[in-house]
């Protein structure tokens, strides 16, 4: 029997890397599990024929169909994507595993059985790059909650500054960028997109919602510097002495989370300290930043062997 059947969309991105991270998490405790497209019809028949998971882990949204594939149901939510006309559905969830102290405030407050999980992210740190403390990166990826307009819209204001490289979804992408702008759209294999990361030192993460934030925590592995808006749960990964907190203008409410809109002025103000600032103070950031990676890495790796390890009387969870 599987022990844990994790359920989600599959769409190449943050979705995609949550269940591939945590079904290796769990297996990593000496546990099986496995990972289901939503949409597995062939899957789910024979589960339901043999009742072969003993839980299922529903991610980001609840998926009733599962339901009566395993014995319990356990979710880990992103709540700026769980919509409030599901919140009936929690009715069927055993537990809720918050990956943020944001999302564990949110559900516990629904009235579920809530434990903090955390999360992780892929460590991406190449020693073997050198790093250029004067080049700006934005990984918006499939995203459009990364506040990659208000990126763009600074550089477009600013010609004289130095090369921002983004990285964006082909369909997402700008027909045209800055002078000063490099624009990789399309496919980019893993080996070029790690050499981006950690040649250029400093990461634009100006996101306006994120369920964990792997396009931060990833920036921070690399050692490199993280501009990140200064609200929840952004600002659960960051601090100032392991990047750069920037304010937000204004915000609306977003399923049951929120989207907070960076204040550009404010953005605009924290680029221009960047590049004053000497490559020596920028190096020591990005080292406080890969050993910040590195406390929620091994803090996540513990509460997995807590929660899903077999346990001191090696009875079955």
């Amino acid at each position: 029997m599987i022990d844990w059947l994790l359920v989600a969309r599959s769409n190449n991105y943050g979705l995609t890397r949550d269940a591939e991270i945590l079904a290796a998490a769990i297996r990593g405790v000496g546990r099986t599990s496995a990972f289901a497209e939503t949409r597995q019809r062939g899957l789910l028949e024979r589960l339901l024929r043999r009742k072969r998971a003993g839980h299922i882990l529903h991610i980001e949204r609840v998926f009733p169909r599962w339901f009566s594939a395993a014995r319990e149901n356990w979710l880990i939510p992103n709540q700026e994507r769980f919509p409030r006309r599901h919140l009936g559905r929690l009715r069927r969830v055993d537990r809720v595993l918050a990956k943020t102290r944001h999302a564990e405030e949110i559900f516990a407050a629904l009235g579920r059985p809530v434990s903090y999980l955390g999360f992780t992210s892929e460590d991406r740190f190449d020693a073997a790059v050198a790093k250029n403390w004067n080049s700006f990166f934005h990984l918006a990826g499939g995203s459009t909650l990364k506040g990659t307009e208000d990126v763009l819209a600074l550089w477009e204001a600013h010609p004289e500054w130095p090369e921002l490289v983004l990285v964006q979804k082909k369909a997402n992408a700008p027909t045209k960028v800055p002078a000063n702008v490099t624009l990789i759209s399309g496919f980019i294999d893993d080996a070029r997109l790690r050499q981006l990361q950690n040649e250029s030192g400093i990461h634009l993460c100006p996101s306006r919602s994120e369920g964990w934030g792997h396009n931060i925590l990833e920036a921070l592995s690399a050692a490199c510097v993280a501009v990140v808006t200064d609200a929840a749960p952004m600002n659960e990964h960051v601090d100032a002495s392991c990047g750069v907190l920037v304010a937000a203008g204004r915000s609306e409410a977003r399923h049951l989370g929120t989207n907070y809109f960076v204040d550009r002025p404010a953005l605009e103000q924290a680029i221009e300290r960047l590049i004053a600032m000497p490559d020596a103070d920028k190096m020591k950031i990005g080292e406080a930043a890969r050993r910040r990676f590195q406390s929620i890495d091994r803090d996540f790796h513990g509460r997995v062997q807590a929660i899903f390890g077999p346990s001191e009387r090696g009875d079955q969870r």
